[in-house]
């Protein structure tokens, strides 16, 4: 079909036009896009981050550095999509279920189960986030989200349209109250799902669970290759027939006295063909070649009778692990097993009261991460909560010497009316007795071990005026630390200038374009490569200033590489959506 220019069309051509297409039907999710206020605020305002020193924990130099982040995740989101682009591995969310159980709050208020757009609110605020979300995975990137049936079908529609439909690995059905819901009218409700989106499933890897303790038993024979079970070595079932595989039919001989076995025809060996109790021809599982390559490890003999199986010795040491099915039905109880955690880990500020509300169990998060993020993954949770995802990623980190690393996001409301805040009395306390130990009950737990770094978010006036930039840039230091995960501080002259390094690194930031001689010559006071940022009314510098740095790797004009990355992302996000 041509492409029709609109160009030089009438007034009443192009409302007929309009109103055709609002005849058409689409396929996908419609929505009455409803504002919000924390995305509003970025309109004039633009958030940057601020360290809250009293709450780093830094317990081993080796070990990777985390970060919580406290504040709206919209704002974090959007701060993260300059210090974190395409450079998350796995995101796994556990967002507000819409239940209309007062337990999420649009525009300062709940969100009634009566209230008409209630579907229309939380898919704004849904699509927001995800839009930012998708932002940051890297290429091979995983993103989990954990959803009931109040807006599983709205979701999986969302999700369908923001990360494409050919990009879902699969919807995982997870047992979460065996007993199930008791209120529910019909049918007492025991499970929840997990949608698990890839950025670019041309990219995308899900490894293997663990061997389960049941699976596990089944391995129970042992010889000095390791433990086995066994399985026939004749095929059964769907395409086990010559003609399905006609290059697995084939004559095995078998010495009746020393039970060898050979694909060559010998004097006094018997002829075996896989011929199974009911006179069915089959076929074997591997062709000639292989079963004489591997025999001595892999088959075994049993006579029974007259008759002689063969098998096929499955080892445990080449099990990879098991593929994760759809139905995950393990110790993923929230109100069991994620509460009794919780109580435990908080015991000594919160005794044995419970503080939050349905928190996730560590083992479901720590079995679809083992699945998703490799050794060395960076994993964010924007509706962090109580933290579980954190300590999940600790306890990966400790069970095979990994180095992931976590960055939660999630605001300091108060906690169900507890008077708690939700970040600073339950996710930070939670984490900081993981990585550090704590007592319950009167047992020492020993710590796992990782470093924190701790983030609030502020609002700084959007950048109009000359005045507006300095500002923007005075605040942007913690941004570009993290950013270049360097942190540790050589010198900070106010208002002139700052070097950070870590092991690898140094970064310079200038605040004062009249202070660039005084960074360089403290610059050359040392050997590691240098990342500069400098302060520039626009996009540009002067590269003559910097020519004689000899360790100088690139440099950066500031606040404009900030400021063009949130121009795009709000460009973006307030675009009218294709009808």
């Amino acid at each position: 079909m041509a492409k029709k220019d609109f160009q030089n069309w009438s007034k009443d051509k192009l409302l007929h036009e309009y109103k055709e297409l609002l005849k058409r039907k689409r396929f996908g999710i419609v929505w009455e896009d409803k504002s919000e206020e924390i995305a509003e605020m970025c309109k004039t305002q633009l958030p940057v981050l601020k360290e809250i020193k009293d709450k780093e924990l830094l317990n081993d130099p080796n070990d990777p550095t985390n970060i919580i982040i406290e504040g709206d995740n919209y704002h974090s989101l959007s701060v993260l999509n300059y210090t974190h682009q395409k450079s998350i591995d796995v995101i796994y969310i556990d967002p507000p279920y819409n239940t209309g159980n007062k337990s999420w709050k649009y525009n300062n208020h709940y969100v009634e189960k009566e209230d008409r757009y209630k579907h229309s609110k939380w898919l704004s605020f849904m699509s927001k986030r995800l839009r930012l979300a998708r932002k940051l995975l890297t290429e091979k990137g995983i993103i989990i989200v954990s959803i009931d049936d109040y807006e599983h079908h709205t979701l999986r529609a969302l999700m369908d349209e923001l990360y494409g439909e050919q990009n879902r690995l699969g919807t995982l059905v997870a047992i979460h109250n065996p007993g199930g819901r008791q209120d529910d009218e019909f049918f007492a409700t025991a499970h929840e799902y997990m949608l698990v989106y890839a950025k670019n499933v041309n990219f995308a890897k899900v490894g293997r669970l663990d061997i389960s303790d049941r699976k596990l038993a089944e391995y129970k024979y042992e010889d000095e290759y390791g433990k086995y079970k066994l399985r026939e070595y004749r095929r059964s079932g769907a395409h086990s027939m010559p003609e399905d595989r006609p290059n697995l039919w084939y004559p095995i001989y078998i010495n009746p006295k020393q039970l060898d076995i050979t694909t060559t025809k010998k004097k006094g060996y018997i002829e075996i063909v896989p011929i199974d109790v009911s006179g069915t021809k089959r076929v074997w599982r591997w062709n000639p070649s292989t079963l004489e390559t591997k025999k001595k490890k892999y088959i075994e003999i049993k006579k029974n009778g007259e008759r002689f199986n063969i098998f096929v010795k499955e080892r445990l040491d080449d099990n990879e692990g098991q593929k994760s099915k759809t139905l995950w039905n393990e110790s993923y109880y929230s109100s069991a097993v994620g509460t009794a955690e919780l109580k435990d880990i908080l015991s000594d500020t919160f005794g044995n009261r419970k503080i939050f509300e349905y928190p996730k169990s560590k083992f479901l998060i720590k079995d679809i991460l083992e699945i998703t993020a490799g050794s060395q993954s960076v994993i964010l949770d924007f509706f962090a909560g109580s933290g579980t995802t954190g300590q999940a990623v600790l306890e990966l980190n400790k069970k095979d010497g990994g180095k992931r690393k976590f960055i939660l996001c999630t605001d300091n409301e108060d906690n169900n009316g507890t008077g708690t805040k939700i970040a600073r009395d339950i996710c930070y306390p939670r984490i900081k007795n993981v990585m550090s130990g704590y007592t319950t009950n009167k047992k020492k737990v020993e710590g796992l071990g990782g470093n924190l770094r701790y983030y609030s978010t502020l609002l700084v006036d959007n950048v109009k005026t000359d005045n507006d930039k300095r500002i923007f840039t005075s605040r942007s230091t913690e941004m570009l630390c993290l950013a270049e995960a360097t942190f540790d501080v050589v010198i900070e002259k106010k208002d002139l200038f700052a070097i950070y390094e870590n092991e690898n690194q140094m970064i310079g930031i200038i605040y004062d374009e009249d202070a660039i001689a005084d960074f360089k010559n403290e610059a050359s006071k040392h050997k590691k490569s240098f990342i500069v940022y400098v302060f520039s009314y626009d996009h540009t510098y002067n590269e003559e200033d910097f020519e004689d740095m000899n360790n100088l790797k690139t440099v950066k004009p500031i606040p404009e590489v900030i400021l063009n990355v949130y121009r795009k992302i709000y460009k973006d996000l307030y675009k009218p959506r294709n009808l």
